[in-house]
């Protein structure tokens, strides 16, 4: 409670606030920023939401995402702000792809508020535990400040922790966030459009596209992994825009009995490689993500590498065999 005032005052002493979505944001990320902007807006504030990438064409049926520009956090003129909040924001690198600032106007501040036990702490003040999303994360923050939950906004943190809980399933879900949940339902939050939003609203060359990973798909000699990887021009021939692939990695890397985590590597253009990691129960995917320069939970994490998607492959090999 006492760090969640710290959020607050900040806040309070705000006039004008910047918001972030992470690179390549995800709905977490996405519900997260636009919670924030309604609850600050609520309290009069005025704000600025940026995102380094595109919207992923599906995030974009949320009510708000017209508010968000696509820009560049390093060439933001940062004296026109008094607070910049980052959410689900890991490092600094998960807010630009450019050279990350090393100097702020005096009075600027920065908060960082997310839910990944890789975050660095690179703020001025760092709200930051392991819950299940920073949706949930949240929740409980604005039920601290006694923030009045309506329909609409409990319906962006419903949708928040049910897709990061990939459904309730990843172990990162404890009891508290199934009274966050609860507590959003009674609250107004709908949990069939959030179902049908989340687990039940692929197009069908998204399934094309996952038809490809399986085929792809290999096993490592030891047995302990699996991976799968899909170059640009497969994905091209099948006619996927490269924001409409989530959700492979956690469909397919984790569920082969005998391995203990899987891979999902996927070339999105030129040297762009992102790779995700899915464990089955307590093997700490987290550890290879930060060795190859990306972080996230010990079940769920994620890393962007610049080279050709068969070097990318080798060294990926490399490390993780190294933790085998």
């Amino acid at each position: 409670k006492k760090e969640s005032k710290k959020v607050l005052s900040l806040i309070k002493k705000a006039k004008k606030i910047l918001l972030s979505l992470h690179v390549s944001p995800d709905v977490d990320s996405l519900t997260s920023t636009l919670s924030m902007n309604l609850v600050l807006k609520r309290m009069g504030k005025k704000t600025r939401i940026i995102s380094y990438s595109q919207i992923p064409p599906k995030l974009l049926e949320y009510a708000g995402h017209d508010e968000i520009e696509i820009a560049d956090f390093s060439k933001v003129n940062f004296s026109e702000f008094d607070l910049f909040i980052a959410l689900d924001s890991a490092q600094e690198r998960m807010i630009t792809r450019s050279p990350y600032p090393k100097e702020f106007p005096e009075n600027f501040k920065i908060i960082n508020i997310d839910h990944h036990i890789t975050n660095n702490k690179y703020a001025d003040l760092n709200f930051v535990y392991p819950f299940s999303s920073t949706a949930e994360l949240l929740y409980w923050l604005f039920k601290d400040w006694g923030t009045k939950i309506d329909k609409e906004l409990a319906d962006l943190l419903f949708r928040g922790i049910m897709t990061d809980t990939g459904g309730f399933q990843y172990p990162m879900t404890s009891s508290k966030t199934f009274s966050a949940a609860s507590q959003l339902i009674e609250k107004g939050a709908s949990l069939n459009e959030a179902v049908l939003f989340s687990l039940r609203s692929f197009n069908f060359k998204t399934l094309k596209y996952w038809g490809k990973i399986l085929n792809n798909m290999q096993i490592d000699e030891s047995g302990k992994f699996i991976w799968s990887k899909i170059t640009a021009e497969e994905r091209k021939e099948l006619g996927v825009d490269p924001t409409e692939i989530e959700g492979a990695a956690s469909l397919f890397a984790p569920v082969v009995k005998g391995t203990e985590f899987g891979i999902i590597l996927n070339e999105e253009s030129g040297n762009l490689i992102r790779g995700s990691l899915r464990s089955r129960a307590n093997f700490d995917v987290s550890k290879i993500a930060v060795e190859l320069g990306g972080g996230g939970h010990k079940q769920a994490a994620g890393f962007s590498l610049e080279m050709p998607i068969l070097e990318a492959e080798k060294k990926i090999l490399e490390v993780v065999r190294k933790y085998i």
